[in-house]
Protein backbone atom coordinates (compact mmCIF):
# COMPACT_ATOMS: atom_id res chain seq x y z
CA UNK A 1 0.00 0.00 0.00
CA UNK A 2 1.49 3.42 -1.09
CA UNK A 3 0.91 6.32 1.69
CA UNK A 4 -0.43 9.01 -0.05
CA UNK A 5 -3.40 9.86 -3.35
CA UNK A 6 -4.14 13.43 -3.72
CA UNK A 7 -8.09 13.48 -5.23
CA UNK A 8 -9.14 16.88 -7.18
CA UNK A 9 -12.13 16.84 -8.74
CA UNK A 10 -13.05 19.69 -11.82
CA UNK A 11 -15.23 21.30 -13.99
CA UNK A 12 -14.05 24.30 -15.73
CA UNK A 13 -11.79 25.66 -13.78
CA UNK A 14 -9.20 26.33 -16.55
CA UNK A 15 -8.50 29.57 -15.69
CA UNK A 16 -7.18 28.04 -12.21
CA UNK A 17 -6.24 24.66 -12.85
CA UNK A 18 -2.56 25.49 -14.04
CA UNK A 19 -1.76 27.35 -10.93
CA UNK A 20 -3.39 24.60 -8.26
CA UNK A 21 -1.40 21.61 -10.16
CA UNK A 22 1.48 23.35 -9.86
CA UNK A 23 1.12 23.50 -6.24
CA UNK A 24 0.64 19.87 -5.29
CA UNK A 25 3.52 19.22 -7.62
CA UNK A 26 5.48 21.17 -5.60
CA UNK A 27 5.34 19.72 -2.38
CA UNK A 28 7.90 19.07 -0.68
CA UNK A 29 6.67 15.20 0.29
CA UNK A 30 7.12 14.13 -2.67
CA UNK A 31 6.23 10.64 -3.18
CA UNK A 32 2.25 10.58 -3.93
CA UNK A 33 0.22 10.03 -6.65
CA UNK A 34 -2.19 12.91 -8.16
CA UNK A 35 -5.65 11.93 -9.36
CA UNK A 36 -7.43 14.63 -11.46
CA UNK A 37 -11.51 13.25 -11.77
CA UNK A 38 -12.79 15.72 -14.49
CA UNK A 39 -16.15 15.82 -14.79
CA UNK A 40 -16.93 16.67 -18.48
CA UNK A 41 -15.35 19.95 -18.34
CA UNK A 42 -16.51 21.80 -21.58
CA UNK A 43 -13.24 24.40 -21.31
CA UNK A 44 -9.83 23.80 -21.90
CA UNK A 45 -9.31 21.44 -18.58
CA UNK A 46 -8.26 18.72 -20.57
CA UNK A 47 -5.73 19.95 -22.62
CA UNK A 48 -4.42 21.73 -19.86
CA UNK A 49 -4.02 18.33 -17.52
CA UNK A 50 -2.88 16.71 -20.70
CA UNK A 51 0.34 19.04 -21.42
CA UNK A 52 1.80 17.78 -18.30
CA UNK A 53 4.45 14.77 -18.43
CA UNK A 54 4.50 14.54 -14.69
CA UNK A 55 4.00 10.71 -13.76
CA UNK A 56 2.39 11.09 -10.48
CA UNK A 57 -1.14 12.59 -12.54
CA UNK A 58 -3.52 10.37 -13.45
CA UNK A 59 -5.91 11.89 -15.59
CA UNK A 60 -9.39 10.47 -15.18
CA UNK A 61 -12.80 12.14 -17.44
CA UNK A 62 -16.52 10.69 -16.37
CA UNK A 63 -18.63 9.61 -18.87
CA UNK A 64 -20.96 12.51 -18.51
CA UNK A 65 -21.18 14.99 -15.78
CA UNK A 66 -22.30 13.60 -12.38
CA UNK A 67 -21.44 16.37 -9.82
CA UNK A 68 -18.53 16.58 -7.30
CA UNK A 69 -20.13 14.29 -4.69
CA UNK A 70 -20.41 11.71 -6.87
CA UNK A 71 -17.07 12.35 -8.52
CA UNK A 72 -15.29 12.57 -5.14
CA UNK A 73 -17.19 8.97 -4.03
CA UNK A 74 -15.85 7.49 -7.57
CA UNK A 75 -12.17 8.49 -6.75
CA UNK A 76 -12.36 7.28 -2.55
CA UNK A 77 -14.09 3.97 -4.26
CA UNK A 78 -10.97 3.43 -6.28
CA UNK A 79 -8.32 5.04 -3.70
CA UNK A 80 -9.20 3.62 -0.58
CA UNK A 81 -8.06 0.75 -1.16
CA UNK A 82 -4.64 1.33 -2.37
CA UNK A 83 -3.43 4.44 -0.20
CA UNK A 84 -2.47 4.81 3.28
CA UNK A 85 -4.03 8.16 2.89
CA UNK A 86 -6.07 10.56 0.79
CA UNK A 87 -5.77 13.98 0.33
CA UNK A 88 -7.87 16.44 -0.82
CA UNK A 89 -7.29 19.45 -3.57
CA UNK A 90 -10.17 21.73 -5.37
CA UNK A 91 -8.73 22.85 -8.71
CA UNK A 92 -9.25 26.42 -7.89
CA UNK A 93 -7.48 26.28 -4.52
CA UNK A 94 -3.67 26.40 -3.85
CA UNK A 95 -1.92 24.56 -1.26
CA UNK A 96 1.80 25.60 0.46
CA UNK A 97 4.73 23.27 -0.17
CA UNK A 98 5.02 22.13 3.32
CA UNK A 99 0.75 20.92 3.48
CA UNK A 100 1.35 17.69 2.65
CA UNK A 101 4.33 16.63 4.91
CA UNK A 102 3.00 18.80 8.20
CA UNK A 103 -0.57 16.82 7.32
CA UNK A 104 1.30 12.79 6.99
CA UNK A 105 3.37 14.23 10.26
CA UNK A 106 0.42 14.84 12.28
CA UNK A 107 -1.54 11.57 11.13
CA UNK A 108 1.37 9.61 11.85
CA UNK A 109 1.71 10.85 15.27
CA UNK A 110 -2.47 11.12 15.99
CA UNK A 111 -3.80 7.88 15.33
CA UNK A 112 -7.24 8.61 17.10
CA UNK A 113 -7.20 10.99 14.48
CA UNK A 114 -9.18 9.98 10.95
CA UNK A 115 -9.34 13.10 8.92
CA UNK A 116 -7.44 16.57 10.05
CA UNK A 117 -7.66 19.70 7.72
CA UNK A 118 -5.59 22.93 7.95
CA UNK A 119 -6.21 26.54 8.49
CA UNK A 120 -6.55 28.66 5.21
CA UNK A 121 -6.57 32.13 3.81
CA UNK A 122 -9.90 32.65 1.66
CA UNK A 123 -8.76 35.24 -1.06
CA UNK A 124 -10.46 37.11 -4.13
CA UNK A 125 -6.46 37.45 -5.52
CA UNK A 126 -4.29 34.54 -4.79
CA UNK A 127 -1.46 36.39 -5.46
CA UNK A 128 -1.77 37.89 -1.66
CA UNK A 129 0.18 36.31 0.75
CA UNK A 130 -1.46 37.70 3.94
CA UNK A 131 -0.05 37.89 7.54
CA UNK A 132 -3.24 36.26 9.60
CA UNK A 133 -6.01 35.32 8.85
CA UNK A 134 -9.48 33.70 10.30
CA UNK A 135 -8.82 30.13 12.16
CA UNK A 136 -11.16 27.45 12.50
CA UNK A 137 -10.95 25.79 15.84
CA UNK A 138 -8.56 22.71 15.85
CA UNK A 139 -9.72 20.60 18.33
CA UNK A 140 -12.16 17.82 18.41
CA UNK A 141 -13.85 18.87 21.36
CA UNK A 142 -15.25 21.92 20.34
CA UNK A 143 -15.22 21.02 16.48
CA UNK A 144 -18.06 18.55 17.16
CA UNK A 145 -20.31 22.23 18.39
CA UNK A 146 -18.94 24.53 16.00
CA UNK A 147 -20.22 22.08 13.36
CA UNK A 148 -23.56 23.40 14.82
CA UNK A 149 -22.57 27.22 13.16
CA UNK A 150 -20.15 26.57 10.46
CA UNK A 151 -18.22 23.88 8.29
CA UNK A 152 -15.37 23.72 10.43
CA UNK A 153 -12.85 22.28 7.93
CA UNK A 154 -11.71 23.89 4.57
CA UNK A 155 -12.78 20.69 1.91
CA UNK A 156 -9.74 21.21 -0.02
CA UNK A 157 -7.21 21.20 2.72
CA UNK A 158 -8.51 17.53 5.03
CA UNK A 159 -6.86 14.49 4.60
CA UNK A 160 -8.32 10.71 4.85
CA UNK A 161 -7.23 8.23 7.05
CA UNK A 162 -7.91 5.22 4.82
CA UNK A 163 -8.92 2.20 7.57
CA UNK A 164 -11.81 4.44 8.99
CA UNK A 165 -13.58 4.98 5.68
CA UNK A 166 -13.38 1.82 4.58
CA UNK A 167 -14.35 0.42 7.94
CA UNK A 168 -17.56 2.55 8.01
CA UNK A 169 -18.32 3.11 4.54
CA UNK A 170 -18.95 6.54 5.08
CA UNK A 171 -18.82 9.06 1.54
CA UNK A 172 -20.45 11.95 0.34
CA UNK A 173 -24.13 12.12 0.59
CA UNK A 174 -24.89 12.49 -3.53
CA UNK A 175 -28.24 14.03 -2.73
CA UNK A 176 -26.92 17.19 -1.50
CA UNK A 177 -25.69 19.48 -4.44
CA UNK A 178 -24.01 21.95 -2.42
CA UNK A 179 -22.51 21.26 0.69
CA UNK A 180 -22.15 17.58 0.73
CA UNK A 181 -18.75 18.34 2.90
CA UNK A 182 -20.82 19.80 5.90
CA UNK A 183 -22.55 16.53 5.57
CA UNK A 184 -20.05 14.22 5.63
CA UNK A 185 -17.77 16.20 8.42
CA UNK A 186 -20.91 15.77 10.70
CA UNK A 187 -21.10 12.36 9.79
CA UNK A 188 -17.36 11.59 10.75
CA UNK A 189 -17.71 13.34 14.11
CA UNK A 190 -20.67 11.58 15.13
CA UNK A 191 -18.19 7.93 14.95
CA UNK A 192 -14.48 9.23 15.21
CA UNK A 193 -11.91 12.44 15.87
CA UNK A 194 -11.81 14.62 13.76
CA UNK A 195 -9.30 17.82 13.81
CA UNK A 196 -7.60 20.71 12.59
CA UNK A 197 -3.87 21.73 11.75
CA UNK A 198 -3.12 25.35 13.03
CA UNK A 199 -0.78 26.04 10.49
CA UNK A 200 -2.23 28.16 7.37
CA UNK A 201 -0.99 25.79 4.68
CA UNK A 202 -4.06 26.53 2.00
CA UNK A 203 -5.01 29.72 0.01
CA UNK A 204 -9.12 29.35 -0.70
CA UNK A 205 -10.49 31.35 -3.91
CA UNK A 206 -13.41 33.50 -3.17
CA UNK A 207 -15.42 33.29 -6.56
CA UNK A 208 -18.98 34.43 -7.64
CA UNK A 209 -18.76 31.00 -9.55
CA UNK A 210 -18.47 28.39 -7.10
CA UNK A 211 -20.37 25.34 -6.92
CA UNK A 212 -22.29 27.41 -3.64
CA UNK A 213 -22.11 30.84 -4.57
CA UNK A 214 -23.85 30.69 -8.06
CA UNK A 215 -26.48 32.38 -8.09
CA UNK A 216 -28.60 29.37 -9.72
CA UNK A 217 -27.29 27.39 -6.32
CA UNK A 218 -27.51 29.98 -3.88
CA UNK A 219 -31.07 29.34 -2.54
CA UNK A 220 -30.58 25.97 -2.65
CA UNK A 221 -27.38 25.89 -0.77
CA UNK A 222 -29.63 27.59 1.97
CA UNK A 223 -32.14 25.14 1.83
CA UNK A 224 -29.46 22.18 2.34
CA UNK A 225 -27.57 23.71 5.15
CA UNK A 226 -31.09 24.25 7.36
CA UNK A 227 -31.92 20.84 6.77
CA UNK A 228 -28.33 19.79 7.43
CA UNK A 229 -27.66 21.95 10.89
CA UNK A 230 -31.63 21.31 11.76
CA UNK A 231 -30.71 17.13 11.95
CA UNK A 232 -28.00 17.81 13.85
CA UNK A 233 -28.88 19.81 16.74
CA UNK A 234 -31.85 16.85 16.88
CA UNK A 235 -28.67 14.70 18.13
CA UNK A 236 -28.73 17.14 21.12
CA UNK A 237 -32.16 16.16 21.47
CA UNK A 238 -32.85 20.07 20.67
CA UNK A 239 -35.55 20.48 17.54
CA UNK A 240 -34.95 23.50 15.74
CA UNK A 241 -36.84 22.86 11.97
CA UNK A 242 -35.27 23.46 8.78
CA UNK A 243 -37.05 26.60 8.57
CA UNK A 244 -36.09 28.04 11.98
CA UNK A 245 -32.61 27.47 11.12
CA UNK A 246 -32.79 29.59 8.34
CA UNK A 247 -34.31 32.68 10.69
CA UNK A 248 -31.76 32.08 13.56
CA UNK A 249 -29.28 32.08 11.49
CA UNK A 250 -29.67 33.68 7.76
CA UNK A 251 -32.65 35.65 6.98
CA UNK A 252 -32.88 39.22 6.02
CA UNK A 253 -36.20 39.82 5.64
CA UNK A 254 -36.65 41.84 8.77
CA UNK A 255 -39.81 42.22 8.60
CA UNK A 256 -40.82 38.96 9.17
CA UNK A 257 -38.20 38.06 11.83
CA UNK A 258 -40.23 41.04 13.73
CA UNK A 259 -43.31 38.96 14.19
CA UNK A 260 -43.05 36.83 17.23
CA UNK A 261 -39.36 38.31 17.59
CA UNK A 262 -39.74 37.78 21.44
CA UNK A 263 -40.93 34.13 21.36
CA UNK A 264 -39.08 33.61 19.06
CA UNK A 265 -36.22 34.74 20.64
CA UNK A 266 -36.91 32.64 23.59
CA UNK A 267 -36.70 29.65 21.64
CA UNK A 268 -33.43 30.61 20.34
CA UNK A 269 -31.99 30.93 23.84
CA UNK A 270 -33.16 27.82 25.69
CA UNK A 271 -31.43 26.06 22.66
CA UNK A 272 -28.24 27.29 23.63
CA UNK A 273 -28.92 27.04 27.08
CA UNK A 274 -29.79 23.15 26.93
CA UNK A 275 -26.99 22.75 24.39
CA UNK A 276 -24.21 24.12 26.86
CA UNK A 277 -25.44 23.13 30.18
CA UNK A 278 -26.12 19.78 29.10
CA UNK A 279 -23.52 19.13 26.63
CA UNK A 280 -21.08 21.67 26.39
CA UNK A 281 -19.48 21.30 30.15
CA UNK A 282 -17.15 18.67 29.07
CA UNK A 283 -15.22 21.54 27.11
CA UNK A 284 -11.76 22.65 28.67
CA UNK A 285 -12.45 25.80 30.52
CA UNK A 286 -11.25 27.91 28.22
CA UNK A 287 -13.17 26.47 25.18
CA UNK A 288 -16.33 26.81 26.89
CA UNK A 289 -15.25 30.73 27.55
CA UNK A 290 -15.08 31.12 23.81
CA UNK A 291 -18.13 28.55 22.71
CA UNK A 292 -20.47 30.63 25.15
CA UNK A 293 -19.03 34.23 23.87
CA UNK A 294 -20.19 32.49 20.42
CA UNK A 295 -23.32 31.83 21.46
CA UNK A 296 -24.02 35.19 22.54
CA UNK A 297 -23.00 36.75 19.62
CA UNK A 298 -25.35 34.73 17.85
CA UNK A 299 -27.95 36.13 19.77
CA UNK A 300 -27.03 39.24 18.64
CA UNK A 301 -26.60 38.82 14.72
CA UNK A 302 -30.13 37.28 14.96
CA UNK A 303 -31.36 40.77 16.63
CA UNK A 304 -29.53 42.99 15.15
CA UNK A 305 -30.90 41.58 11.23
CA UNK A 306 -34.26 41.70 12.79
CA UNK A 307 -33.70 45.29 12.78
CA UNK A 308 -35.59 45.45 16.33
CA UNK A 309 -34.06 48.43 18.14
CA UNK A 310 -30.96 47.65 20.14
CA UNK A 311 -32.34 49.62 22.96
CA UNK A 312 -35.71 47.59 23.56
CA UNK A 313 -36.22 47.09 26.85
CA UNK A 314 -38.44 43.98 26.33
CA UNK A 315 -35.52 42.51 24.66
CA UNK A 316 -33.26 43.29 26.93
CA UNK A 317 -34.81 41.79 29.75
CA UNK A 318 -35.74 38.28 27.87
CA UNK A 319 -31.95 38.31 27.37
CA UNK A 320 -30.84 39.22 30.37
CA UNK A 321 -33.13 36.97 32.95
CA UNK A 322 -32.93 34.23 30.37
CA UNK A 323 -29.59 33.25 28.97
CA UNK A 324 -27.83 30.79 31.46
CA UNK A 325 -24.66 30.04 29.19
CA UNK A 326 -22.97 33.04 30.47
CA UNK A 327 -23.17 35.83 32.77
CA UNK A 328 -24.93 38.92 32.46
CA UNK A 329 -21.37 41.28 32.77
CA UNK A 330 -20.06 39.21 29.56
CA UNK A 331 -23.39 38.91 27.91
CA UNK A 332 -23.60 42.51 28.09
CA UNK A 333 -20.74 43.41 26.51
CA UNK A 334 -20.88 40.48 23.69
CA UNK A 335 -24.13 42.35 22.66
CA UNK A 336 -22.73 45.77 22.81
CA UNK A 337 -20.06 45.30 20.78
Amino acid sequence: MKKLAVLMPTYNCASYLQESIDSILNQTFYDFDFYIYDDCSTDSSSQIISSYTDKRIFYIKNIENVGIAKTLNLGLEALLPNYQYIVRMDADDWSFPERFQKQIDFMDQNLQIVMSGTQGYWLKEMSKNPISGWKYPSEFEYLKYYLLFGASFGHSSVIFRNEFFIKTKLRYNQLIKTCEDWDLWIKISQLAKNANLTDFLMKYRISSNSNHRSSENKKLHFKERCIIISNYWKTFDINLTPEQIFEYYYDTNASSMKQNFDIKLKILIDSFNELFLNHVTNLESEDQKNFSYLLARKILDYWKRSTVSRYNPLVWFVVLNRVRFINNIRLIKSQLN
